[in-house]
């Protein structure tokens, strides 16, 4: 992100040295202003009289898992441009989710298992009662759940999409983005045990692995105004094919892909983790767009082997308190 984001030394009443606000720049946005604050909070408790790397690369490390051992002030070496191999503080915003990046390790740790990145999605439908809601209690049951998602966010990435009159399947897409499928599970109890949740059913639930952290960049959903979910399920057919039939189909597919440019599409292996096979997910600021790439995907080879059980669905991104402002009880 830009220079101008880092928070002004002035204001915070703490410096920072150069080495480590060149490490702060390394963080993804979503989670910068925690890890910003929690360095600040970290340094003047231990009365530092400025912000160093070595804060920063604890920080990193106890959020990676370490012991706190491992993460204690006075064993931190001098900073070398750590990132732990299993965190999700590191890369550049906005990346693509197949681009690589380089390991930025400081010590290889041959016992430690790389963290994967999950991409989950829920389809809400609200429930009509809580239209008749009293104003004042849907103004508390709205806050209620977007301080859970906020209360996560140093952890999971969310983007929320209305399905108000697009779907009769649901009204909310609330897309996430982490890498423990446990703390993706406690957001959503949390989320159903508010008082708006208490009016929201889950009619849908996808998740889809979308990689290691020690090989690519975290992934980040774009600003897309439209988003396109569909579950795709392989036939038996599929995995007998001979391998150079099956990289052929899959080559077509991502030739078919590179004519739109003004979409970005992502596929999330669902196999052994949900019903379908696959996740295909497509950003973009078109509808139009999505609607003629899922048709010129259909004339590929790879298509005669999926089952189209499920046609996907297609949400308009807004922000959270717009999103629930839409189930209506204002």
């Amino acid at each position: 992100m830009a220079a101008d984001e880092v928070k002004d030394q002035e204001v915070s009443g703490i410096p920072w040295t150069e080495d480590a606000q060149a490490l702060l720049k390394k963080v993804p946005f979503f989670i910068r202003k925690n890890v910003e604050k929690e360095a600040e909070d970290y340094a003047r408790s231990h009365g530092m009289s400025r912000v160093e790397a070595s804060v920063i690369v604890r920080i990193k490390a106890s959020k990676s898992g370490d012991s706190p051992e491992a993460s204690a002030p006075a064993e931190v070496p001098a900073p070398p441009p750590p990132v732990a191999p299993s965190e999700n503080l590191s890369g550049r915003d906005g990346i693509q989710a197949e681009a690589p990046r380089v390991s930025e390790s400081p010590a290889p740790r041959p016992s430690a298992t790389p963290l994967r990145e999950y991409a989950s999605f829920i389809i809400l439908r609200i429930d009509p009662e809580w239209r008749k809601v009293h104003p004042a209690e849907v103004g508390h049951g709205k806050k209620e759940f977007g301080d859970v998602v906020r209360s996560f966010e140093s952890q999971v990435a969310s983007s929320s999409y209305s399905l108000v009159g697009l779907s009769g399947l649901g009204d909310v897409i609330l897309w996430r983005v982490g890498t423990n499928i446990g703390l993706l599970q406690e957001m959503t109890g949390k989320l159903l045990s508010t008082y708006l949740g208490r009016y929201l059913t889950v009619e849908k639930s996808y998740l889809g692995f979308l990689g290691e952290n020690g090989s690519r960049a975290p992934f980040v959903p774009r600003n897309s105004r439209f988003i396109h979910v569909r579950p795709l399920v392989r036939s038996k057919d599929w995995p007998q094919l001979p391998e150079f039939v099956r990289e052929g189909a899959e080559r077509e597919r991502r030739a078919v892909v590179d004519r739109f440019q003004g979409v970005r599409m992502t596929l999330a292996s669902s196999y052994g983790l949900d019903e379908s096979d696959l996740l295909m997910i497509m950003e973009s600021d078109s509808a139009e767009l999505i609607v003629d790439l899922n048709q010129a995907l259909q004339t590929t080879q790879e298509n005669r082997y999926l089952n189209m059980t499920c046609r996907g669905l297609t949400g308009i991104s807004r922000p959270l308190g717009d999103v629930l402002d839409m189930l209506g009880g204002v």
